[in-house]
């Protein structure tokens, strides 16, 4: 990939210091090479054999040997040594591929073995520190916060058409499930068989009596209306009077009598309901046409609407509240758990192991996506503005090698002048 193409490395861009450190830790290097030549080139002037000198030109011959092999082998790691391409020289630029695979295969190794990232796991048992952490109030409500504004965005990003047909499948899959008939049946046998059904009965007769005295003059009117015209309606009124009095004497005398024949009458036909809703298959058949027709019906696709609708209106406008009791309840719930990854031996166990086990077995399943991974990403960089950031991260504490190379050299250089001085 060419380096118009390629994109950046993904490196820290350095600052201006780091800069400057390079470009003055270049020039002390340099200056020595520079002092030792000068030194060099000032010992060629005396003609005398004077000892001291020809200690300091060994010495300023060696440095200056020292200074430039090791100019050229730091130089050589970066790019050529004065442009020319000899080989074996721009390492990082040339073998950047190689470098982005074996760095790749050296984290795989050494950082993210499975089993040694999974033991480091358990013993630094994230459960505990995960529970001190949520018991904090103010973490404990940007969980809550962050959990509720997740929670709004997933029902807001829902369709509503088709949860729509999800709620009313269910709800008419759970209402078809139902054995409504035989339901119906014991429903009513359980009822009269503690005497409930008679709370029920003395109910609907206070209705009927409460309804006949409140519309009286409905009645009444309507009376006149299907009386004859030549009747008085002095004997409307009395013969109105005496039915009202009669229907409320009716009422009055089956709620105080608990024994009367219409209420056996009704009760013999509440069983027999019973027993045809249990037994008859016809009963049975006639309820679940009921239940199908219910169900077809546009009312109730309309309520499913409308049930999805309001559920969703209110469940985001409980969510957007802190104070909201959906909001508290959620901050409550990891306050919660908060305490119980404190305090919780056996759940702390589990969840480090949980959190171990998966680690360990993604990376197993996951350690040759981490080395091409790698690869891949330094095989994206521009070779040469690879090189030259690496210089910039690591570059001043190679000038050292420059340094000591050129003292070093100049050390070696007086070593050896001593022994051939003293073999000469």
């Amino acid at each position: 990939m060419s380096a118009m193409t390629s994109p950046q490395v993904s490196l820290p861009p350095a600052d201006e210091g780091r800069r400057r450190a390079l470009r003055f830790m270049r020039s002390v290097a340099t200056s020595l090479l520079v002092v030792a030549a000068v030194i060099f080139l000032w010992t060629l002037q005396f003609a005398s054999d004077a000892t001291w000198v020809g200690y300091l030109r060994a010495a300023s011959e060696a440095a200056m040997v020292g200074a430039i092999a090791d100019w050229f082998a730091v130089t050589a790691i970066f790019k050529h040594p004065l442009g020319v391409p000899i080989p074996h020289t721009a390492l990082i630029p040339r073998g950047k591929d190689a470098i982005g695979r074996g760095l790749g295969e050296f984290i795989q190794g050494n950082f993210l073995a499975p089993g040694e990232v999974a033991e480091r796991i358990r013993e630094s048992h994230p459960a505990k520190r995960l529970g001190s952490w949520l018991s904090q109030p103010e973490n404990a409500a940007a969980v809550s916060s962050q959990l509720a504004t997740l929670t709004r965005t997933t029902v807001e990003l829902l369709k509503d058409d088709e949860v729509q047909e999800s709620i009313e499948g269910i709800v008419a899959s759970r209402v078809r499930a139902i054995p409504l008939a035989p339901l119906i049946g014991g429903t009513i046998d359980n009822v009269m068989a503690d005497g409930r059904h008679h709370v029920l009965v003395d109910g609907v007769l206070s209705g009927i009596e409460k309804a006949v005295v409140d519309n009286r003059d409905v009645l009444r009117s309507r009376l006149g209306q299907e009386s004859p015209w030549w009747v008085p309606e002095t004997v409307d009124d009395a013969v109105f009077r005496r039915v009202l009095e009669g229907i409320q004497s009716f009422i009055a005398d089956l709620k105080a009598n608990p024994n009367h024949e219409l209420r056996h009458d009704l009760d013999t036909r509440a069983a027999k309901l019973a027993r045809q809703m249990r037994e008859s298959p016809a009963s049975r058949q006639r309820v679940d046409e009921l239940k199908e027709e219910l169900l077809n019906n546009p009312e109730f696709r309309s309520w499913a609407a409308g049930l999805w609708k309001q559920l969703k209106r209110d469940l985001v406008h409980a969510l957007e509240r802190p104070e909201s009791a959906a909001r508290q309840r959620i901050e409550q719930t990891i306050v919660d758990l908060a305490h119980r990854l404190m305090e919780d031996a056996d759940l702390q166990r589990t969840v480090d192991h949980w959190i171990a086990d998966t680690a360990e077995r993604t990376l197993a399943e996951s350690g040759d996506e981490i080395v091409r991974l790698v690869a891949g990403t330094v095989e994206r960089w521009d070779a040469k503005e690879t090189a030259s950031r690496i210089e910039l991260l690591v570059g001043k504490d190679l000038q050292y090698i420059r340094i000591n190379g050129t003292i070093v050299g100049a050390l070696i250089g007086v070593v050896i002048h001593a022994v051939s001085e003293a073999l000469a």
